[in-house]
């Protein structure tokens, strides 16, 4: 199972670069965006740890997606080493578009297999993610 996990990931993923690409994005700024939309704001620091990226690396992809009006980018006020971000407005949408075109391909794939209950692969996949992240906490 958690091969087969992976690779539909894998090929989910191939499908995505193909469609960044024509939008002239790459999947490393499309996974910045996509973790934005979760934390808001969120601050370098905890980006960059949730990505497993370095200081460095990220100051790059993010450079780009705020010269891209796709990311918002500001200093604490109370101390001015933290530098938090936050989706723009087009950020959002830009998601939302990639998001879309990924779920169109799942329901492209999902359209003919009627004996495929949807909500239940959907609430098994949700409990496998819950024990992952029991599994996790300290």
């Amino acid at each position: 199972m958690e091969r087969l996990l992976r690779q539909i990931n894998h090929h989910s993923n191939i499908h995505t670069r193909r469609y960044l690409a024509e939008k002239g994005m790459t999947m490393a700024r499309f996974w910045v965006i996509n973790n934005l939309s979760f934390d808001k704001p969120i601050s370098m620091g905890k980006l960059q740890r949730q990505l497993c990226l370095s200081p460095g690396t990220l100051t790059g992809l993010v450079d780009g997606l705020v010269e891209g009006q796709m990311v918002h980018r500001w200093r604490d006020n109370d101390d001015r080493r933290l530098v938090y971000l936050t989706l723009s407005e087009q950020g959002q949408e830009f998601l939302e578009d990639v998001i879309n075109y990924r779920v169109a391909n799942l329901q492209i794939i999902l359209a003919d297999k009627k004996n495929i209950d949807i909500n239940q692969l959907n609430h098994s996949l949700q409990y496998i993610l819950g024990q992952f992240e029991m599994l996790n906490r300290p």
